[in-house]
């Protein structure tokens, strides 16, 4: 059984899922993802843990926000923060994936006391510009010229067609385009793409929290090079690799089961 709350932060309020019972565990999904998925990859540490999914300002059920200045990382990672005393929670795991890696990032240098241990999956955004900006600009401009459900006939044909993608694959990233209100997601793809949350990566050698890194191949959205280097400038970190896109919306549960096998180490 999951609670569900409405947590306010600053101008916005962010819809917020908890269940499962233990230490507990915050997760924050990606750019263009929400909640729901990252509850699939967590399920089955919820005897375990208790789980925390939220969705990120502007995405899914949390207000929407039209203006991309108000996807600044700082007020993300400030979201994090206030989820966290909403349910009077003042130390955890804490994890995301791609934007949600960022931001769990960024709060875990501001906040080092708040963080047991760091979970990052597909770290997008670091010390240089995304090699994806325009292509993600481009998608973005899409979206809002034909609107979010011819956008995904061809996008969904591409995914079918040309990157011969599996029917649970193209329905999985489909499902998470539609959970978002499509201007908030026009604008969130715009405020976050051009991150550049660090001039360098030498401020990670600061993060003492155990962290546990999950990378793929032959993504530049999520280039591995970056991964890796986050993983030399962490001073105890583990780089777990994982099987190209699209095994992560094929398996979304394969996430929280390799996250558990880090996890166990520090209970046995």
């Amino acid at each position: 059984m999951s609670n569900f709350i409405r947590v306010p932060t600053g101008s916005v309020e962010l819809a917020v899922e908890s269940f499962g019972a233990g230490p507990p565990l915050i997760f924050a999904h990606g750019l263009t993802g929400s909640r729901r998925g990252a509850k699939r990859q967590f399920a089955a540490l919820a005897p375990q843990h208790r789980i925390v999914v939220y969705d990120q300002r502007g995405h899914g059920e949390s207000t929407p926000v039209y203006d991309p200045a108000g996807y600044a990382i700082d007020d993300m990672a400030a979201d994090l923060g206030a989820v966290m005393d909403a349910l009077g929670i003042e130390r955890a795991i804490v994890g995301g994936e791609s934007m949600g890696a960022a931001t769990t990032l960024h709060f875990a240098l501001h906040h080092p006391a708040r963080v047991e241990r760091l979970l990052l999956t597909a770290p997008a955004f670091g010390d240089k510009p995304n090699s994806e900006i325009k292509r993600f600009l481009d998608l973005a401009e899409a979206i809002e010229t034909y609107g979010m459900e011819r956008f995904l006939i061809a996008a969904e044909s591409t995914w079918r067609t040309d990157l011969h993608w599996s029917p649970d694959a193209v329905a999985y990233a489909g499902s998470m385009f539609r959970a978002h209100d499509e201007r908030s997601l026009v604008a969130a793809i715009r405020g976050v793409i051009g991150w550049t949350p660090l001039p360098n990566l030498e401020p990670l050698r600061s993060v003492t929290a155990p962290t546990c890194l999950i990378t793929w191949p032959d993504d530049p959205l999520h280039p591995a090079e970056l991964t890796q280097r986050m993983a030399v400038a962490l001073p105890c970190a583990r780089v777990i690799d994982y099987p190209p896109l699209p095994a992560i919306f094929e398996a979304p549960e394969s996430v929280g089961e390799l996250f558990g096998g880090f996890l166990d180490e520090f209970v046995r």
